[in-house]
């Protein structure tokens, strides 16, 4: 018993500390995930919902609005009032007091009306559908904005690991040299300068390393927290540098995110001003009530009684607001003046994205050729120290050339590394243009 009570609390401790588990093999991959996790795409979906919410609230204006009410009134104590005693018979200039109306009163009823002509209810429908369009176009802006967050991230733990690799390999390298070096000072045929460079070769290589190793981890906790994950979760990266560098025509660009929010605002924008507008207008509505009285000085609810007396009336009722002191005029033309304002700024958003397009579609190919001529570089560094190091061997070359031949590779490496980080910058930019978000 005690064997079996003690593996279930095993068994359960090991749910408790279960932790999510994440696989990715490419960019996309992690840009559908977010789209399900990540806390600002999932808020921006949020309002969506809200304001689509309202938009069915809208439609539902121009359904009646129909009440029912009922009362209960105890008259404790009757008004008094005085009436002409002549009425009565009596004297004149006599007045006698006289108490209308009955101890308890029921009433009961309903009453329905329906706007026939209100040009506003029109117009917020209207807005309302345009209001979601521009959430939708907002939607889309969050998940822009989300996405190059993720992909520089992304890209940050894939450029981290191949500095990692290549620091490495030349750490193995230059630990290489400096003992070769060492061991030649430790002869007599090396002087202390020498072991120096080469030492402090071996320790850039390293620094680069753990340096690279560092931001890999970094890396990946910053994409945890855009993907809803805790630190303890495990996020594996799958995708190669090679296979993530790929990408679709840099002509190939979809809708701007910028573009349809610009363009939401200024269809808002002229709503807005209509709706001003139609202050002016007279609005024209139907009404419909029944109601029923009864009076008694008993209180015997729903027992029989006295009679009810029912009460019916329908009604065409037109409102027109002729003046209101100048403040529905001076609402219409700041609408009128934000309109105007909005269309300038659409117009100048469609400008300023199709720039944007260009100089991204530039530097994406500019970047392209200088990783190209950089690798190149570095590739060539690589077999210029290979063949002074094969020469040193044979001692045709001295250990200083072969050191600075080192170095050289180390530099042209940064190069490399940097003109690959810049590269990859212009390639999530890119490719979230390419997105249809």
């Amino acid at each position: 018993m005690f064997k079996r009570l003690t593996s279930i609390i095993v068994l359960l401790a090991s749910f408790e500390n279960m932790n999510a588990q994440v696989a990715f093999s490419s960019l996309e991959d992690v840009w559908k995930y977010a789209d399900a996790h990540n806390i600002t795409i999932r808020t921006a979906t949020y309002e969506l919902d809200k304001v689509q919410y309202a938009k069915k609230q809208s439609y539902l204006a121009f359904l009646p609005q129909v009440s029912l009410s009922g009362s209960f009134t105890n008259n404790t104590s009757l008004q008094t009032t005085l009436i002409p005693a002549a009425i009565f018979g009596g004297a004149e200039g006599v007045y006698t007091p006289v108490q209308f109306g009955q101890k308890y009163i029921y009433a009961a009823g309903g009453t329905a009306q329906l706007d026939i002509l209100n040009l506003q209810t029109w117009f917020n429908v209207r807005m309302a559908n345009e209001t979601e369009d521009l959430n939708r176009a907002s939607l889309a802006n969050a998940k822009k904005t989300t996405y190059q967050q993720i992909a520089t991230q992304y890209y940050s733990f894939l450029l981290s690991k191949e500095a990692a690799r290549l620091a490495s390999a030349s750490a193995a390298i230059a630990d290489s040299v400096y003992q070769s070096v060492n061991n030649k000072f430790q002869a007599g045929t090396a002087n202390q300068a020498n072991v120096d460079i080469a030492k402090l070769n071996s320790e850039r290589a390293q620094q680069t390393n753990i340096t690279a190793q560092y931001q890999m981890q970094t890396s990946k906790n910053s994409l945890k927290g855009l993907l809803d994950l805790s630190v303890t979760d495990s996020l594996t990266i799958e995708s190669s540098l090679q296979a993530a560098t790929t990408t679709a025509s840099e002509n190939i660009f979809a809708d701007d995110p910028a573009i349809r929010v610009a363009g939401y605002q200024s269809k808002l924008s002229l709503s807005q001003y209509k709706v001003a507008n139609a202050n002016f207008l007279p609005t024209l509505s139907v009404a419909y009530s029944n109601t029923t009285q009864q009076n008694d000085n008993k209180f015997e609810p729903f027992q029989g009684g006295p009679q009810w007396y029912p009460a019916r009336y329908w009604s065409i009722r037109a409102s027109w607001n002729i003046f209101t002191g100048g403040s529905r005029w001076l609402q219409s033309q700041k609408n009128k003046i934000n309109y105007r304002e909005s269309q300038l700024q659409l117009e100048n958003t469609q400008k300023q994205s199709g720039i944007n397009d260009e100089n991204l579609r530039l530097s994406y190919l500019k970047a392209q050729a200088i990783l190209t001529k950089t690798e190149s570089v570095m590739h060539l560094s690589f077999d210029n120290y290979t063949h002074i190091s094969n020469r040193y061997e044979t001692g045709l070359a001295s250990i200083e050339e072969r050191l600075n031949a080192f170095k050289d590779y180390i530099d042209y490496q940064n190069q490399y590394l940097n003109s690959l980080s810049e590269m990859l910058v212009q390639l999530y930019q890119i490719k979230i243009r390419q997105q249809s978000l």
